[in-house]
């Protein structure tokens, strides 16, 4: 079944350098959650708010947000964790940037994605862990769980008018990229035989390096079916940039 083959070599990319990272200890304490968001109690100090590493939860008026909010205050609240850092400890909230371990040995983060609650999304300098959550998040979406269910979630193709529809959104697009560039520096990963009107993954010079230690050759991805997650904004068509190995899944090699 190609899904099986894709998460295996999704977990092959990821597993080249993200994995290999160590993780910080952080703090220990229990867990609240109000509205669909996550703190530490840390007795006599201010509560801590977290942002769980590597993950993507529904908020506010997004689609299922509800929903995934009562899950997680189903799995997290008043539980004991514990928290370690990936990278940097804070983000600019002062939120917390963490992987949260229970004592049983499991994570909120492989929880929330294996129920379908969460999508994969990271960061640079935030990738522990990423290549179990992809073939986790894969397994609920072929099983059509949580957010999987609903066609909000689904992932996208390269049509670029029916990506023009989720502009200024974080999707996930699959499809085969037709040709490869590199214009001033840029990389560019086209999905149709006009760039300037059809869907494009773009990484910048100075993140290339990162692809290349992760054995990817981005020009030489051309025919290849690719999985890339990210934001998505009008540059000529519907444009993604990708900072890091992570965020682009290869499905089958040119």
């Amino acid at each position: 079944m190609r899904g099986y083959g894709a998460w295996l070599c999704a977990a092959a990319l990821a597993a080249c350098g993200a994995d290999a990272q160590d993780t910080a200890a952080g703090e220990t304490g229990r867990l609240s959650v109000e509205d669909g968001w996550l703190a530490l109690e840390l007795g006599a100090e201010a509560p801590l708010a977290v942002r769980p590493a590597g993950i993507l939860i529904p908020y506010g008026d997004e689609p299922l947000a509800p929903d995934a909010a009562a899950f997680l205050a189903q799995i997290a609240d008043g539980r004991t964790a514990s928290l370690s850092y990936p990278g940097e400890a804070r983000d600019r909230y002062e939120r917390a940037i963490a992987l949260v371990s229970f004592d049983d040995g499991t994570t909120l983060q492989q929880a929330m994605i294996s129920a379908g609650w969460a999508r994969v999304y990271s960061w640079p300098g935030e990738t522990v862990g990423i290549a179990e959550l992809l073939v986790l998040e894969g397994e609920a979406r072929e099983a059509g769980r949580g957010l999987w269910a609903d066609p909000a979630y689904r992932v996208r193709t390269p049509d670029p008018n029916l990506l023009a529809l989720d502009l200024d959104s974080v999707q996930i697009v699959e499809g085969r990229i037709i040709s490869t560039a590199q214009v001033e520096g840029r990389t560019y990963l086209n999905f149709g035989f006009d760039y300037r009107s059809d869907f494009t993954v773009s990484i910048e010079a100075r993140d290339r390096r990162a692809f290349e230690a992760a054995g990817i050759d981005l020009l030489a991805l051309e025919g290849a079916e690719v999985r890339v997650r990210g934001w998505v904004y009008a540059m000529n068509g519907p444009a993604i940039t990708i900072d890091h190995p992570e965020r682009l899944e290869v499905l089958s090699p040119p």
